[in-house]
């Protein structure tokens, strides 16, 4: 079995807010890290432990998964697939082999990305709020077999 579990990174000040020139320079808002702690809370107590957890390296998705890591205690790294350029379809083969070589595996991504690929894994659609999460039990061949859905 392997297990993926999808966040959608947690609510950012917007440009203007933060007195930043680019999308990928806006910060979490206060609001946000709370959000960011408490899912790191509901991951821990389903007792889920990521062998390793990926981020966009976009400034609000590095910022959720470094509130996230410590509390799961699970190695970061930068991934530049989740970084919400990509195409849904790219981004679900990307994390597809990443699952060959983890068991468990976390990632923090953008929306609509984080939405359409739990939609290509699982044919339903769910508008996946900042700070939301999916953990998919998948099989050896990656069909799904359960899903948990949190907030």
């Amino acid at each position: 079995m392997k297990t993926l579990i999808l966040i959608r990174h947690a609510h950012a000040l917007s440009c203007g807010e933060a007195r930043v020139n680019s999308d990928a320079q806006r910060p979490l808002s206060p609001q946000g890290c709370q959000t960011a702690r408490q899912t790191a809370t509901r991951l821990q107590e389903r007792n889920l432990k990521p062998q390793l957890l990926l981020h966009s390296p976009l400034l609000r998705a590095a910022q959720t998964a470094q509130i996230i890591a410590p509390v799961l205690q699970v190695p970061l790294q930068q991934a530049n697939e989740l970084n919400g350029f990509l195409s849904d379809n790219e981004v679900t083969d990307f994390l597809r082999e990443q699952l060959k070589h983890h068991d468990t595996l976390a990632a923090v991504g953008h929306n609509p990305n984080v939405s359409c690929v739990y939609q290509q894994l699982t044919g339903q659609f769910v508008p996946f709020k900042p700070g939301a999460f999916a953990v998919i039990q998948l099989d050896d061949n990656l069909s799904v077999q359960s899903v948990i859905l949190g907030e």
